[in-house]
């Protein structure tokens, strides 16, 4: 029998089809690559774990500048109080 192997117990999750497992490798390359063009990577060459350091990182620099803009908006709106 191909692939039982003596001794050893069977799987209770799913079977990961091989046509599965590449779509899913194929999925993810194309996310990584999107998540690449999004983010701005300072290390070069930029690996994984690197994007995703660099991702969080503008990730919080954004969250940064939303709130600078909120306040400046705040600041300017004519219906201020000063």
């Amino acid at each position: 029998m191909k692939g039982n192997r003596p001794g050893k117990a069977m799987r209770s999750t799913p079977e990961v089809s091989e046509k599965d497992f590449l779509e899913d490798s194929r999925v993810l390359v194309k996310q990584v690559r999107e998540l690449r063009r999004l983010v701005p990577c300072h290390r070069e060459p930029c690996g994984i774990g690197e994007l995703f350091q660099d991702a969080a990182a503008h990730i919080e620099d954004l969250q940064v500048q939303v709130k600078v803009m909120r306040m400046l908006l705040d600041k300017l709106s004519p219906d201020s109080e000063e």
